[in-house]
């Protein structure tokens, strides 16, 4: 660990003398270039933050209005788009990563979902008006209002997912694409301050008004992103590109693709290592961030408003230090500082497990502060890991294959998210065994998290010496898929 934790030599990408320092593939820029890539990137972000805060937040509210079960709002909302994500996501990754034209490999995915999506997101938000016109002018309004407006959201929300997918996934590998590597780390901080205020601001100004203007919120969310992503696939130049490398054998057709995606994405211990670090730490913190506010009230005796507060406090602070922490990350390498960061939260754990075990030592008052106390300590030792987790990415993995690569571990999270939401589940619901209140329950989330913690720590270390075999600070270069797959070096 020590080697990884203190080793205070400064990543070379990010010496100002370097050549490379404003270059990313062909693309030079001047500082005035890059700041206006940037904003126009960010800006893209806010609208596109705004757009995907209207589903998952107005949709529950008009399902509760009608009524329907929990398991259809499960269904629409959860379970159809992750299973989506799931098959559809690696087919566009791994398109993308090869397709060639003048607009470059990511602009032209963007911009050709783009009308589709606004389409959908819009009739998403006049779903009461039409389920009404379906009911009455085609139905002859026989069937039950919940039946037909269920049928209506769920068809359009399919719909509005598969074109959001072309989105989600090749928008963030456009970022790896167009910004010089020596500013990735305070790009993201950025990237993630900016989403994180267009979420604060939607909550803000205009949740409230969810059930009063659900199709004019809909509307304006799919307008501003229409123009803002218009204007930025407009303004935003990709370089160009080595020839796109050919499958396994220079075969072509789905099978060959999926050979070719297997071999190369899962055949290198060092990739596996890489998606094993990231899949223990979903196991861990990733599926017990629903339990926060259960540990909160049930535990440690706050009540909601507190904790909305509390929580609210540490997003404000969350985005003073994401740009600190994204500077660390370019100057010492995110690798290093995600395992820091990882390490840290892994040493502070075990305080926080022994409060909530004695908590009982305490008052509620003396409690609260306790426990606010800690969520301070903790949430910049966390912030490490989250402003290094992304351009860890972009700087380990091969940049001609990013997004199939960024796919591969997407899909292995997302099936350790769906294990670990079970099994997670199921060990709190037998510790409730080990005590007399059942809520006693929630204090064994931090348990759960640094059993997880140990194994996250334990993977990105042995990343960490597969990184400095292959070259490390000075001269890393990703293990090459090639020589898996010869014939794709020929192209």
């Amino acid at each position: 660990m020590s080697a990884a934790l203190h080793a205070p030599e400064r990543d070379p990408r990010t010496d100002k003398n370097n050549p490379d320092h404003y270059k990313v593939g062909t693309l030079t820029y001047t500082k005035i270039g890059l700041l206006t890539v940037s904003l126009l990137l960010l800006g893209g972000d806010f609208c596109f933050t705004l757009m995907e805060a209207v589903v998952p937040s107005i949709l529950p509210l008009k399902f509760n209005a009608l009524g329907a079960p929990n398991w259809a709002l499960g269904l629409i909302v959860t379970t159809i788009p992750n299973l989506m994500n799931m098959v559809i996501n690696p087919v566009i990754s791994f398109r993308s990563d090869r397709f060639r034209s003048k607009w470059g490999r990511r602009i032209p995915f963007l911009a050709g979902s783009m009308p589709f999506l606004v389409l959908f997101l819009v009739l998403l938000g006049c779903s009461e008006q039409i389920s009404r016109w379906v009911r009455t002018a085609l139905l002859g309004g026989g069937s039950s209002e919940m039946t037909v407006m269920l049928v209506v959201i769920g068809t359009f929300m399919v719909c509005f997912q598969f074109f959001n997918l072309f989105v989600t996934s090749v928008y963030y590998y456009l970022f790896n694409d167009v910004v010089p590597q020596a500013f990735l780390a305070r790009f993201m901080a950025l990237f993630k301050m900016v989403s994180i205020g267009a979420w604060s601001f939607y909550n803000f100004f205009v949740l409230k008004y969810a059930n009063t203007h659900m199709t004019e919120i809909f509307l304006a969310a799919g307008l501003l992103y229409l123009v803002a992503f218009s204007v930025m696939c407009w303004k935003v130049k990709e370089g160009e590109y080595p020839p796109a490398p050919s499958n396994v054998g220079d075969q072509t057709g789905i099978l060959a693709d999926m050979r070719t995606y297997a071999r190369e994405c899962f055949t290198h211990r060092f990739y596996w290592l890489f998606f094993l670090a990231n899949a223990f730490s979903a196991m861990g913190w990733g599926v017990t961030g629903t339990y926060e506010v259960l540990i909160a009230i049930k535990v440690v005796g706050m009540d909601l408003t507190l904790f909305g507060e509390v929580a609210g406090i540490c997003g404000i602070v969350s985005i003073v230090l994401l740009y600190p922490a994204g500077m660390i990350a370019d100057r010492f390498h995110p690798l290093r500082v995600f395992i820091a960061g990882w390490s840290l939260t892994l040493f502070f754990t075990p305080i926080m497990i022994a409060f909530l075990f004695f908590r009982h030592l305490f008052s509620t008052p003396d409690a609260i502060r306790i426990w606010i106390a800690l969520l301070v300590i903790a949430g910049p030792l966390r912030l490490l890991a989250a402003a290094s987790e992304m351009p860890m990415f972009m700087r380990l993995l091969p940049k001609e294959r990013y997004g199939q690569f960024c796919s591969a571990n997407s899909m292995i999270r997302s099936i350790m998210f769906t294990i670990g939401g079970i099994a997670c589940g199921a060990f709190l619901d037998l510790s409730k065994s080990f005590g007399g209140n059942p809520d006693d329950c929630y204090r064994f989330v931090p348990v759960w998290n640094f059993v997880f913690l140990l194994f996250t720590v334990g993977s990105l270390l042995l990343l960490h010496r597969e990184w400095k075999r292959l070259g490390g600070l000075h001269s890393f270069q990703p293990p090459p898929v090639d020589v898996l797959a010869p014939a794709a070096h020929q192209s």
